[in-house]
Formats: C-alpha cells, sequence, structure tokens
C-alpha cells in the first residue's frame, strides 16, 4: 500500500476535550479477498441500550446491546424489521478494530424523522453478520 489510510473517530467524551473527531493513522486495512460462508449467516437485532432523545431529523451515538462479530465477517443492514421513527446508520464501537480481527460492536448512529426518544430496548434495525469460510 502506498497511501496511508485514516480512521476518524468520533466520541462524546471528545466533546469534553473541545474536540468533536480524532484522525488516526491506521496499518492492515489493505484490499483482501474475502471467502464468505452464506449458509451460515447469523440475522441480530440492533437494540438499544439507553435512552436517547432527538429532534426531527437529527442524528446521534445510541448505544447497542453488545454484537460479536468474528475476524472477517461482513456486516450487511437487513432493510426488514427497523424502527418507524427512523434509520439506523452503522454499527461498530469507539475504539478501531481491523476487519481481520474479532470486533464486538456496541454503538450505532441513528437518524430521527420525528421528535421523539429512542428507549432502552427499542429495536434500531437488523443486521446480517456472514462469515468467513
Amino acid at each position: 500500500m502506498s497511501e496511508k489510510i485514516y480512521v476518524i473517530s468520533c466520541s462524546r467524551e471528545l466533546d469534553s476535550m473541545g474536540m468533536d473527531r480524532v484522525r488516526t493513522a491506521v496499518e492492515g486495512m489493505d484490499e483482501r479477498t474475502l471467502s464468505l460462508d452464506w449458509s451460515n449467516v447469523r440475522l441480530v437485532p440492533v437494540v438499544a441500550n439507553d435512552k436517547v432523545a432527538f429532534a426531527e431529523g437529527e442524528s446521534k451515538f445510541v448505544p447497542i446491546s453488545p454484537i460479536k462479530i468474528s475476524a472477517n465477517s461482513v456486516i450487511v443492514q437487513s432493510f426488514y424489521g427497523v424502527n418507524g421513527m427512523g434509520h439506523l446508520s452503522c454499527i461498530g464501537s469507539q475504539e478501531f478494530k481491523r476487519p481481520d480481527e474479532d470486533r464486538t460492536a456496541d454503538m450505532s448512529v441513528f437518524q430521527s424523522r420525528i421528535k421523539a426518544s429512542v428507549l432502552k430496548g427499542d429495536l434500531l434495525g437488523q443486521v446480517l453478520i456472514v462469515p468467513r469460510k
């Protein structure tokens, strides 16, 4: 790889330091070929782990019940079984892990279409976790 790749980390803790993001050079993000096991896909609900209030059109971090993701698995968002008040944008964690490492998703980004609160236990969406062969 000839160019550096940077990960942009955002978290609520950065606000207290007067920062909105941290940009860090990472290694291990080279293009790779994966062999995936589509016969062993997990359909996992993404469930809010905390109450978060939203204004109309607002996007925020929402803590989620932890989801274990094995190394080199691919996560695909399902558009069935979603939250009627808005859209799940992504899942992950606030600690960067390379795709070839085991990881746990415990945070999401959710955008609400209405002024309302996501409550603990609310379904935000579902994801398919496709493991490597």
